[in-house]
């Protein structure tokens, strides 16, 4: 097992300040600290972490709840969050609440129970009770992605209400007027705000969104795929020329509805998605989206829980984010029929 002396060696500094950078303990500079856990993570030195929490009442432990963790985009802010956290000190413990407001309720406890320093959520929707629990007033924590109405909480969210006028200014300026929408799950704050941006730029421009081209789903492939099959159940003159997917896993699986049916994206229909994962460079053809900045909002979100940790003042609470516009080929202008 290697000692504090071999990181202190290797990193170049005192067994004093190696002390103070694993206690979080006296002043040490930004990069000497970097130093320290590079060399503690390169040794794989490992301090007792239980004496040290019960003599500094700090555990250096951080929860992170999370309503889908088979999502890309929770896997990928998890993934942010974890590597930012471990060059913190931190470790972090993934919770899956799988969408269940119960279930999110139940882990919250058990994460203070596990004395964690401080707690990340993406609540599961507008019913999440997290905010009924009592014990969530005893821990600094944030809010990421998913908001509520009325957010009190300290916050770092994506401008989702851009991101649905990206996406409808796209559809637009290549001639678009007949198009549909693959919605989110309402109950979810960020899908309303995505619609009604899409929604106020189309009717900004004179073109209307017929009820019945909206879709509401659960942010899945499959799901996607029969949205799009009941729009196509419509007859041709009636369908949409363009498709704007709240997410990119429901956009993929429109792309496979619309081949299913003998039609060609974006020949006959053209696809826009949100969030810009991987995947959008595989399927074929490669996805048109809005992307998030997950590494920002992770550094943003970590930042700003480390700081009420510590009791520091924090100017702002609510950190929004900017979408940004990635074209690829699944959109074009509209063919005549």
């Amino acid at each position: 097992m290697p000692s504090i002396k071999e990181v202190a060696r290797l990193a170049g500094v005192s067994i004093t300040t190696v002390s103070r950078v694993i206690n979080n303990k006296g002043s040490v500079k930004k990069e000497t600290a970097e130093k320290v856990w590079e060399a503690v993570h390169l040794l794989n030195y490992q301090p007792n972490l239980l004496a040290r929490s019960l003599r500094s009442q700090q555990s250096r432990l951080l929860g992170l709840l999370v309503p889908d963790i088979e999502s890309p985009v929770f896997a990928r802010l998890a993934k942010h969050l974890e590597e930012i956290a471990s060059k913190k000190g931190y470790s972090l413990i993934f919770c899956n609440t799988n969408d269940d407001p119960e279930k999110e309720k139940s882990y919250l406890e058990i994460l203070i129970r596990r004395q964690v320093e401080g707690i990340i959520f993406s609540r599961v929707s507008d019913e999440s009770l997290l905010f009924k629990t009592p014990q969530l007033s005893k821990i600094p924590y944030i809010v990421l992605d998913r908001t509520l109405e009325k957010e009190e909480a300290p916050t770092i969210k994506l401008d989702n209400y851009t991101a649905g006028v990206l996406a409808a200014s796209h559809l637009l300026n290549l001639g678009h007027k007949k198009l549909a929408c693959l919605a989110g799950p309402l109950k979810i704050k960020i899908c309303r705000e995505r619609f009604y941006g899409f929604l106020d730029t189309l009717e900004k421009s004179g073109i209307g969104l017929r009820e019945e081209l909206i879709e509401e789903g659960d942010f899945k492939i499959e799901e996607g795929r029969k949205a799009m099959n009941r729009i196509l159940s419509f007859s041709p003159l009636e369908q949409p020329t363009a498709v704007f997917s709240m997410n990119d896993l429901m956009a993929i699986g429109a792309i496979q509805a619309i081949r299913e049916r003998g039609l060609s994206v974006p020949g006959d229909i053209s696809i826009i998605g949100l969030d810009n994962i991987p995947l959008c460079n595989v399927v074929s053809p490669p996805l048109t989206t809005i992307a998030q900045p997950f590494d920002e909002m992770a550094k943003e979100g970590l930042s700003l829980l480390l700081k009420l940790i510590e009791g520091r003042k924090i100017r702002k609470t609510i950190i929004v984010v900017q979408p940004q516009l990635v074209i690829r080929s699944s959109t074009a202008p509209p063919r005549k029929r």
